[in-house]
């Protein structure tokens, strides 16, 4: 019988009225800092944050329960994601296998790629 890591992370979903799959709203916690999302505009290649969109975060920081009138950002940002239609994960048999090396193309995961790569990437190793 294999032994079962009882290390690894437990995740909570739930039904909430906060977000959808176009108006995302979510939180990471990153060290000392909460990073609040998001935003879905598809085909924006838009660098700088318009206004709405900004009032999107804050609205989203304070629907997650952060207090937005003593919490203020410290930083702001875009990022593009790329898009495929289905994930990629396959071991890649001809790159480093004289070194013993295994690469392992994993992506293409959306929305779920933080939570899943490494259970995915150990799965096609």
């Amino acid at each position: 019988i294999e032994k079962i890591n009882t290390k690894d992370a437990v995740i909570l979903t739930e039904e909430a009225p906060w977000g959808s799959e176009t108006e995302p709203c979510y939180m990471i916690p990153r060290g000392d800092i909460l990073v609040v999302g998001g935003t879905y505009l598809e085909g924006d290649k838009t660098l700088e944050i318009r206004e709405e969109e900004e009032s999107t975060l804050q609205r989203n920081a304070w629907k997650l329960g952060i207090d937005t009138n003593r919490s203020k950002p410290i930083g702001k940002w875009t990022g593009f994601r790329p898009f495929r239609p289905t994930v990629r994960l396959e071991l890649d048999s001809h790159y480093g296998v004289d070194e013993g090396i295994k690469l392992v193309h994993n992506y293409g995961h959306g929305g779920s790629g933080w939570t899943v790569f490494v259970g995915t990437a150990k799965h096609a190793a």
